[in-house]
């Protein structure tokens, strides 16, 4: 539970906290969490969903109130993962975090994933400005060759099939003589 401290600061936002508002989770998303915890053939009332859907808010109100006032005392403007875990230990919930420092490894690891993804498709791509030239630069380069008398070059991939020559006409073929 809550120290003593917090339960005093703290004010009930049970009508505002249970639809999608700002500052609330979502309905659906926290509803498909409960019933994808819940063992098969058991069933929550609406009100009981709406009561786990309130506790997680504030919850979370609780964790995010209490990191920010850690980054704050740190004269920090962003609050980082290391916050988050003082906020867990400063409101007795030492016990998760395990659990959410897991997590934020496998969120890093993810993330820099992503951005080796990008920057390695970054990489193939180019600017307007560099395909223009390129595109400059082979023509001038086929312009050059064509003027020499040079062949053509080789078109990039698999070389193409010329098609079947046609059958020659009969100029016979047809008329009435």
């Amino acid at each position: 539970g809550l120290p003593p401290r917090d339960r005093r600061r703290r004010v009930p936002r049970r009508a505002a906290m249970a639809d999608d508002g700002e500052g609330s989770l979502p309905k659906a998303t926290v509803a498909k969490m409960i019933s994808e915890r819940l063992p098969p053939g058991l069933k929550l009332t609406a009100e009981v969903k709406e009561m786990i859907l309130e506790a997680c808010n504030e919850f979370v109100q609780c964790v995010s109130s209490e990191a920010n006032e850690i980054s704050t005392k740190e004269n920090k403007s962003t609050i980082m993962p290391e916050h988050v875990v003082g906020a867990l230990e400063s409101l007795d919930f030492a016990s998760y975090v395990e659990t959410v420092s897991a997590a934020m490894l496998e969120m890093k690891e993810e993330g820099k994933e992503l951005r080796a993804e990008k920057k390695k498709k970054k990489g193939m791509q180019m600017t307007p400005e560099e395909a223009l030239a390129m595109q400059q630069k082979m023509f001038a380069e086929a312009k050059a060759r064509y003027e020499s008398g040079e062949p053509a070059a080789a078109p990039a991939g698999p070389p193409v099939a010329a098609p079947p020559p046609e059958p020659p006409v009969d100029a016979h073929a047809g008329s009435l003589e």
